[in-house]
């Protein structure tokens, strides 16, 4: 039987996913009692701030520039020390005033686009995932960016020079959702409630804090932040092989979307784990 190809319209797709995204988006975003952040990873590029960022930029004034373009607070997280990083580099919140905000519609458009765009595996550069999520929390930014800091501070049991976790790049945070499941990575969410991101499918998915229903009605407890666990010898031999299990994703979609009877991408499910075993296993090979 021969197979029938086609060719899928990158722009028409972004504008279905564009709509039905905004639509079906969660219903916990408008929850009352938190702030609503934008994380943003500049490592490839800042979405605001278009002109190169002068080397070693002090962090007030850079945060001050930041602030400046977006018009809203911003706070900046902090690399791993002994990285030898430009600090300038480190992912960033930006607190957005609610879901009704300019900025929201804006950063989903961003973040279906750079998924649209690792569907076209032509591509001759890496795809900047500048948009980590959108997070809600009642901390304060400075607190909310103080833990994000000490997440991305990788910890594995396995010898490795790697020091830095991108879980800002939501591709990183997506396959650490699968290597340590969701009850490991909501119990110790906290003090972000819930953080929402779009995933390969550019379909939304959600982590919420796994927080005791009476500490979490008493205000006036203060639940101590968490570090992320450490990864285990398997978790972190699967963790590595991240580029190439992403890359195998990127490749199924196309694949899949080269068929003339593909459902429109605005129609897919939240990738499963079959299919990111799938992505593993082709890796592997």
């Amino acid at each position: 039987m021969t197979e029938h190809h086609t060719v899928w319209d990158a722009d028409a797709c972004i504008e279905d996913l564009m709509a039905a995204r905004s639509a079906d988006m969660p219903a916990s975003l408008q929850a009352p009692g938190s702030v609503l952040y934008l994380l943003i990873d500049p490592f490839l590029g800042d979405p605001v701030l278009l002109a190169p960022i002068e080397e070693d930029l002090p962090a007030e004034e850079l945060n001050a520039q930041r602030t400046r373009a977006w018009q809203r607070p911003t706070f900046a997280t902090r690399l791993p020390a002994r990285l030898g990083m430009d600090p300038a580099l480190a992912p960033y919140l930006v607190a957005l005033e609610g879901v009704d905000d300019p900025w929201m519609d804006t950063s989903l458009q961003w973040a279906i686009q750079e998924t649209v765009q690792t569907w076209q595996i032509d591509l001759p550069s890496p795809v900047a995932h500048r948009v980590g999520g959108w997070l809600q929390s009642s901390a304060q930014g400075t607190e909310l960016a103080a833990h994000l800091t000490e997440w991305f501070r990788l910890r594995t049991q396995h010898p490795t020079s790697a020091r830095y976790l991108r879980l800002a790049d939501r591709r990183v945070l997506s396959l650490t959702r699968h290597v340590l499941g969701d009850a490991t990575l909501s119990a110790c969410l906290h003090p972000v409630q819930r953080w929402h991101w779009l995933d390969a499918h550019a379909a939304w998915a959600t982590l919420s804090a796994n927080v005791p229903q009476l500490v979490a009605d008493d205000h006036t407890h203060r639940v101590p932040a968490q570090r992320l666990p450490i990864f285990d010898t398997q978790q972190w031999a699967l963790m590595a092989q991240g580029p190439g299990i992403h890359r195998q994703m990127a490749q199924s979609i196309a694949q899949r979307l080269a068929q003339s009877d593909c459902t429109a991408p605005a129609r897919w499910q939240p990738v499963t784990n079959a299919q990111w075993q799938a992505a593993l296993l082709s890796a592997r090979s």
